[in-house]
């Protein structure tokens, strides 16, 4: 089976411009996805796919890097025009969001794993105890069924529980083949989608099946100041380098 990744990046942060070169200690931010990714068992090749010259150039000074337009509107779509300028034939792309510094190859592998028919888009979910993190908008939560697939993915605290115990933190990893992709990224914004600006949401609406698996490994993105701070002192603390 062969797997390629793919780093959607670019400049045009609304909350945290040019975030992609921005360094956390001593590495740019799209330079740690990479080498954290390209750690990753059978992955057979890794892109990162930009439309900014900036980010070419960084990233073409350590690894394999693909010019794209300004037309994406989104990370799947700038993905799927990578893939095609690439013009080779893979049975999964693993789309990696550039703007999640400590993502761990074992994220990526976990997620390969379940790279085989008949699944066609593929994510990761961490099971976490409640708590007023897990409570934030900016941590999705998925509810899924006895065969593993997602039922709704939701901003809000979901499912409701009376004694809040545990819940499913989507982990923001996607597989898809590339029949798959190309399919989902020509479909219309649905009114779920549009309610909690979540993309996954219109591929559930239009009756595709996302298939999870569940990773003990947590990872987290970088949006805000506050988040760079965090990142500074999980550096800190960790030792990274």
């Amino acid at each position: 089976m062969k797997i390629i990744g793919i780093i959607p990046a670019r400049m045009e942060s609304s909350r945290l411009p040019g975030k992609p070169l921005i360094n956390i200690g001593n590495k740019s931010m799209i330079r740690r996805v990479y080498e954290s990714a390209i750690k990753a068992n059978q992955i057979n090749e890794l892109y990162v796919a930009t439309p900014n010259k900036e980010i070419f150039d960084h990233v073409n000074e350590f690894g394999k890097v693909i010019m794209t337009s300004e037309n994406p509107l989104n990370g799947t779509e700038r993905v799927y025009e990578a893939y095609q300028k690439l013009n080779k034939e893979y049975d999964y792309i693993i789309n990696i969001q550039g703007d999640e510094p400590f993502v761990k190859k074992e994220q990526i592998e976990d997620i390969i794993s379940i790279c085989k028919p008949p699944n066609e888009i593929c994510t990761l979910i961490k099971k976490e105890k409640y708590s007023d993190l897990i409570e934030r908008e900016s941590i999705m939560k998925v509810v899924k069924n006895n065969s593993d697939e997602a039922m709704y993915f939701s901003r809000s605290l979901i499912p409701f529980q009376k004694k809040k115990t545990d819940y499913n933190k989507h982990i923001c990893i996607y597989a898809y083949t590339p029949i798959a992709l190309k399919k989902i990224i020509s479909l219309k914004p649905s009114k779920l989608e549009l309610s909690e600006s979540l993309e996954q949401l219109r591929w559930l609406e239009n009756g595709y099946t996302v298939k999870l698996n569940t990773t003990k490994f947590n990872s987290f993105s970088i949006d805000t100041k506050e988040d760079l701070i965090f990142a500074e002192e999980f550096i800190n603390k960790n030792n990274l380098k």
